[in-house]
């Protein structure tokens, strides 16, 4: 076959992940979603693998794009291992869902194994190195198919434990290549493994830098500045520390913002009881989930983005922080934290502002110099939107790509 029609030649891939948007509207690993796109318009044909959940509606997929859903526990309203907050989040919460894990691991195991014997895919890639990637390189073995193992962060900095650091490394030394969404990300998986081919996750530039927020808040929006926070409500986002953070600004300062919390997760309640003992809570606004289409929207009614994250108790932090490329391409200058793999994100007095994490005295401190510097505030607005370039799903798509051809040209060798 000449190296043009293997060029042109469709690349069947497994997916193997452990969270993937439920419905239209879910923003649960939307970037999975976005990639998964992005890779079907460039002649890839994806068979994605992830586990149901009670929320789980059919939803109509792209050509090229097939997404099955595997059962592992019964009745299926009791399926509340993955999604959420996300397992390590959920586990930690209701210890009672480990009796699940097990029934989790086979029912993927078993399900892949017979979409691998059917339809003979190129390759198999699994999301987070364990379990997906663990299970995808056991069958890959058996069924003699390269496998391709992404690390997005949960799984190098919040699984910890001598058994899981066996699994993580067998894992890695036995698939056929493996990537990382940071370097930071790649150290905390082990410094001692082979080195990954280092790919972020990306963003569709064109959707957040083109937004139009007053067509999504219907001509409604604020008369004051907007302090914009988006992300999962659990312990490593360091919400708590943002809130703690807006009451020590001054007065004249908070009477002039607002602040917006986007999203959801087990701490909401403790962060809304938190804030009501802030004053002038009338200013801190909790909007739950919003769906993922209408966040350009949100973001282009901003005027600054703040992402505090922190190290949570179980050694968990950010691997990368895909909203803060959203951001970036909605054009907001950003204040977070120097914690996992931000600073492969953000420069700091560049595209952003770097603060310590769990400081929320350094948050306010970086939320004055911005409010009251707007000729700062823009500098990083044109620098940040100018970077997010990078992270192009176009761009992205095609170094996954490349490896997917690279794994399909050895194994057809």
């Amino acid at each position: 076959m000449s190296a043009q029609s293997a060029k042109d030649k469709p690349i069947k891939v497994l997916w193997l992940t452990s969270s993937y948007p439920r419905s239209k509207d879910d923003s649960a690993s939307v970037f999975l979603r976005y990639l998964a796109e992005a890779l079907a318009n460039q002649k890839v044909s994806l068979h994605i693998l992830s586990p149901d959940h009670p929320e789980v509606q059919a939803t109509t997929q792209p050509d090229g794009i097939v997404c099955q859903h595997f059962r592992y526990f019964w009745p299926r309203k009791l399926q509340m291992l993955a999604y959420g907050s996300g397992i390590l989040p959920n586990l930690r919460a209701a210890p009672c869902l480990f009796l699940q894990v097990p029934f989790f691991i086979m029912s993927m195991t078993v399900t892949a194994a017979w979409i691998m014997v059917v339809q003979r895919p190129s390759l198999i890639h699994a999301h987070w190195i364990f379990p997906q990637g663990t299970v995808a390189v056991f069958l890959g073995k058996l069924l003699r198919i390269p496998v391709l193992v992404t690390a997005h962060g949960g799984d190098a900095f919040g699984l910890k434990g001598v058994f899981v650091r066996v699994i993580k490394n067998w894992t890695i030394k036995n698939c056929s290549a493996w990537t990382s969404n940071t370097s930071a990300t790649s150290a905390a998986v082990g410094s001692d493994l082979p080195k990954p081919q280092i790919i972020p996750m990306g963003i569709d530039c064109k959707k957040f830098a083109g937004a139009d927020c007053e067509r999504t808040l219907m001509g409604k929006g604020p008369k004051k500045l907007v302090l914009l926070f988006v992300g999962r409500l659990v312990e490593k986002k360091g919400v708590a520390d943002l809130l703690r953070a807006y009451v020590l600004l001054p007065e004249i300062l908070r009477k002039q913002t607002e602040l917006w919390i986007i999203g959801d997760g087990y701490e909401r309640k403790k962060l809304e009881s938190l804030a009501r003992n802030i004053q002038h809570v009338n200013s801190i606004r909790f909007l739950g989930r919003i769906p993922n289409q209408q966040l350009p929207g949100y973001y282009a009614a901003a005027d600054m983005f703040i992402a505090p994250s922190i190290i949570d108790i179980q050694g968990d932090t950010e691997g990368q922080g895909v909203m803060l490329l959203e951001a970036m391409a909605s054009g907001l200058p950003i204040i977070t934290t120097n914690v996992g793999g931000i600073s492969s994100v953000i420069a700091h007095g560049e595209t952003g502002l770097l603060v310590n994490p769990g400081k929320p005295i350094e948050i306010a401190a970086a939320i004055e110099k911005l409010l009251n510097d707007k000729n700062f505030r823009e500098t990083l607005s044109i620098k940040a939107c100018k970077a997010a370039q990078d992270y192009d799903w176009l761009t992205i798509s095609s170094k996954f790509v490349n490896l997917y051809r690279e794994s399909n040209s050895i194994r057809d060798k």
